[in-house]
């Protein structure tokens, strides 16, 4: 198993004192009291559907699950709502817009990054598209497929959040 963010923390962020305790999900600094905790961070996903109901995946290019196939999506930056998110990761990773973009679910997800395992938070949207023409990006994104929802093998995702979220888009 990986070791957790969480727990490679040394020192207190405010005083810098090497006497943090663990809590349940807390650390807390015996110096000064301040407590950190091990709250997940939210990333969203898009299941992008074009004109002809085919689904869009990327082919990721990185680490973690790099090989893997995946809905568009990233990380929330600090100022963005999860539409916001949602819309920009698609933009940056496809060139694609974005149009009626709905919530699906979120479920619980741990990012390897780093050597260090994260606690996330996955929210899923659908969403439409009106265009077909892709611009990937390549440092994140290797090649793209539009497929069938029914022909999305679960097994080629990078994620158990995405199956997860596969499941619930197919049961609608």
């Amino acid at each position: 198993m990986s070791k957790q963010l969480f727990d490679a923390y040394a020192f207190c962020p405010i005083c810098g004192t090497g006497d943090l305790k663990r809590s349940g999900s807390s650390l807390t600094c015996g110096k000064c009291g301040h407590r950190e905790f091990n709250n997940p961070i939210t990333a969203v996903a898009v299941y992008l559907f074009d004109a002809k109901d085919r689904v869009l995946l990327i082919h990721r290019a990185k680490e973690p699950a790099k090989g893997k196939w995946a809905p568009p999506g990233g990380f929330l930056d600090v100022t963005e709502t999860l539409e916001q998110a949602a819309a920009r990761e698609i933009l940056e990773e496809t060139g694609l817009v974005v149009s009626e973009l709905r919530y699906l679910a979120a479920f619980p997800n741990n990012y390897l990054y780093g050597g260090l395992s994260q606690p996330v938070c996955d929210v899923f949207f659908t969403a439409r598209t009106h265009s077909t023409v892709v611009k990937l990006q390549e440092d994140e994104v290797s090649d793209y497929r539009m497929v069938e929802l029914s022909e999305i093998d679960p097994d080629d995702l990078a994620f158990d959040s995405m199956r997860l979220a596969l499941a619930v888009l197919r049961s609608r």
